[in-house]
């Protein structure tokens, strides 16, 4: 056997493991460092954008939370992580490239959304870059879960808002008549006796349904099921969130026609709409429950196993 073959070659596009980021060089943070400096500097504008809408509009109230929970999804899929090519993946650089012109279009047409949205190429172009495809995949939930954190376009938020405004609007009226209430629609108004309930924008339920669909994707994203079971409770999102919208209405309706009071209905108005955030929340996690305890994993068995767990035949029965 000559020496060549002798040799063991090492597979062109075996992964390099990488220890954990305390065991990192300092080489490493710094251009780490490097590249947050040029990513602050670049984006600064639209992320003083965001956080402005952040803070003043409670539909994306939330967008405080959407950074930690990113790297949360990465760190319970830390075992999973395949580690990094050995060489550049220069295909990353296409990635790269349509953040730039996503960035160029959204400037040339005044779109701070569209400017937004090229964060989420940049940062996968930049993972695809220097850790390969499978680091990629690997961090892609993560990476995806930053949409949440930049504001819809106002044509679309207008649209689905006005679309929430009229299904909460005939959902609350039906439940109001369910506990005997003389309610009646009128576009956007509900009616109950002599009271007007106006269901307006920032009562259209956009809010706890971004909120919901949010805390949707983080649980698929970390809890290994099956893709059907992701599926549902993704879905699970729009029936619950226009129920928990609708039930809000219905019980400031019942409160308004008990306390007459202008002090005492503000007190119902505001406390009904922060309870509607943590009522959505258990009703989500509730079917979650449900469906994880309805459906299980199935367990996989070999033929040995399952005989292993049989008892043994008795020496004296038949064959």
């Amino acid at each position: 056997m000559s020496p060549r073959s002798s040799h063991v070659r090492k597979p062109e596009h075996a992964l390099v493991p990488v220890e954990g980021p305390s065991h990192w060089p300092a080489a490493w943070w710094a251009a780490i460092a490097a590249m947050v400096a040029v990513f602050l500097y670049s984006y600064w504008p639209t992320l003083q954008w965001m956080a402005e809408a952040w803070m003043k509009e409670p539909d994306y109230s939330h967008g405080w939370l959407v950074l930690p929970l990113a790297i949360v999804i990465c760190y319970q899929r830390a075992d999973r992580f395949p580690g990094f090519e050995p060489n550049v993946s220069w295909a990353g650089l296409s990635l790269v490239g349509l953040a730039i012109v996503m960035r160029l279009v959204g400037r040339i047409i005044y779109a701070d959304f569209l400017d937004a949205w090229s964060i989420l190429p940049l940062i996968a172009g930049a993972v695809w870059c220097l850790a390969g495809p499978r680091a990629l995949r690997w961090a892609l939930p993560a990476i995806v879960f930053l949409f949440f954190a930049i504001p819809m376009p106002y044509q679309a938020e207008s649209m689905l808002s006005w679309q929430l405004q009229g299904i909460a609007t005939d959902l609350s009226t039906i439940l109001l008549r369910v506990f005997g209430q003389p309610a009646v629609a009128e576009g956007h108004m509900v009616w109950v006796g002599d009271e007007k309930l106006s269901i307006e924008a920032a009562c259209s339920g956009l809010r706890i349904f971004v909120g919901m669909t949010a805390i949707a994707y983080f649980w698929a994203a970390v809890n290994d099921r099956s893709w059907l079971d992701r599926l549902v409770l993704m879905l699970a999102v729009i029936p619950a969130a226009v129920f928990v919208n609708s039930m809000r209405i219905v019980v400031t309706g019942l409160l308004y026609r008990a306390f007459e009071g202008e002090s005492a209905r503000h007190w119902i108005h505001d406390i009904s709409g922060l309870l509607m955030i943590p009522a959505s929340f258990v009703l989500l996690w509730a079917v979650g429950a449900y469906w994880k305890a309805l459906y299980r994993p199935v367990e996989k068995m070999t033929a040995r196993e399952f005989l292993k767990d049989r008892p043994a035949p008795l020496a004296n029965s038949p064959g």
